[in-house]
């Protein structure tokens, strides 16, 4: 089913294009900005069609005997950025792994070689997932996975807490790019949430970056990542879209006590969730569907916590058609009725310190302190909290319609 909605318009196009696309595929070319784009996108039998197409059944990173042959073709694979790294649609978040979200109750193990073996090849963590549990987890459960099977990345900081620019400019580039040359790492990039401190990073530095991971921007209540493809793909800068599920406000859980947004964003995304829930819909889906869409972006980095969602995301990552004609019907109704209001609306310039203290009242001192001894006692905290409570608008003085641009 097609759907001719159109709603409030704003950044580059989004666009579906009924025709096959191809396995591998980059994304030179440049953009449309004839027309304003939609907020709501008709997903039924579309994909995208990129360009410059590399003739090949399996991604580099397949393995024999190691591999799901049968899912890893099935899987569809991009080209990030000028890398010679090509990357599944969707990339295994390990945010959940470091207790982030609470508990996670299947194998991690069984969850990580789940995802590797039917086609996912790139595992993106941080330190900061757990105070560098996430990353000492995944070194374990990788120490028994071929090396050749996956990418990964890491972090050591994100740009948004640097208020010098210049140390990012004079220290931390050039540090990482000694480390590349001499084969520590294999490329650079830049992950953070203000997408204008990105693109101000990226125009002043004379280190090459290879990639941006920006988080909440590619998603259904925020799509102002679409402002700035057309500028990164310019450059040879590969996308990631990371928490297209806008770290939990986009599920029917709702959002964790430490969210940062403000609460008109937290109640319009939880009516949404609620309409969704009426229809017998699961509004993760539909923001799974819409982020998969979005035009630029070589991977999805979406944060998974169980063998069975695993397999869910998959399913609907290779889909031809991942929506029903009611599915479809209620991501347009949704759109429109609650996410169109919302205008972009982030958690940009809100008071730091502010949200600190409100995370004290909560009882997540520890969370800002990095004291927590383990992933099960960081989990424990979150899990014995309201996962509708976190900072409000008035107290984090969050503009009500601040865009982020």
């Amino acid at each position: 089913m097609q759907s001719h909605t159109f709603t409030r318009a704003r950044g580059v196009p989004i666009r579906c294009i009924n025709a096959p696309i191809n396995r591998y595929t980059n994304h030179d070319q440049e953009p449309s900005t004839s027309q304003a784009p939609q907020r709501s996108v008709s997903l039924a039998s579309n994909r995208f069609r990129h360009n410059d197409v590399t003739d090949s059944s399996l991604p580099p990173t397949y393995v024999v005997r190691f591999h799901d042959e049968a899912a890893a073709r099935r899987m569809q694979y991009r080209r990030l950025g000028q890398t010679d790294m090509i990357v599944s649609k969707i990339s295994f978040g390990s945010a959940p792994i470091g207790g982030m979200f609470g508990n996670v109750d299947d194998s991690i193990t069984q969850i990580v070689e789940t995802a590797l073996r039917s086609g996912i090849n790139l595992i993106d963590t941080a330190y900061w997932y757990g105070h560098s549990r996430s990353e000492s987890i995944l070194g374990k459960v990788l120490s028994k996975v071929p090396r050749k099977a996956y990418y990964i990345s890491t972090k050591i900081h994100d740009t948004d807490f640097e208020p010098q620019k210049n140390i990012i400019l004079y220290e931390t580039l050039p540090a990482l790019e000694m480390a590349r040359q001499s084969g520590r790492i294999r490329y650079i990039g830049l992950t953070g949430y203000e997408l204008r401190k990105l693109a101000s990073v990226i125009d002043c530095s004379t280190i090459k970056i290879d990639a941006v991971l920006t988080y909440c921007h590619g998603s259904m209540n925020d799509n102002s990542l679409s402002n700035f493809t057309y500028l990164l793909k310019k450059k040879g800068i590969g996308i990631l879209n990371g928490s297209p599920l806008s770290m939990g406000l986009l599920t029917e859980r709702g959002p964790p006590p430490w969210h940062p947004a403000a609460d008109f964003i937290k109640e319009t995304c939880l009516a949404a969730a609620h309409y969704c829930m009426s229809k017998n819909i699961s509004i993760s889906k539909l923001a799974l569907a819409y982020a998969f869409e979005i035009e630029g972006t070589a991977s999805c980095v979406v944060g998974m916590d169980s063998i069975q969602q695993v397999r869910d995301n998959i399913a609907l990552a290779i889909a031809d058609s991942p929506l029903t004609d009611v599915e479809q019907r209620v991501l347009d109704r949704i759109m429109r009725r609650y996410f169109d209001r919302l205008e972009n609306a982030g958690w940009s310039g809100i008071d730091v310190g502010a949200y600190w203290k409100r995370l004290k009242k909560l009882g997540l001192t520890a969370l800002a302190t990095h004291r927590h001894s383990s992933v099960e006692s960081l989990a424990s905290t979150l899990n014995g909290l309201s996962l509708h409570s976190s900072p409000s608008s008035s107290e984090l003085r969050t503009p009500r319609r601040s865009r982020n641009l």
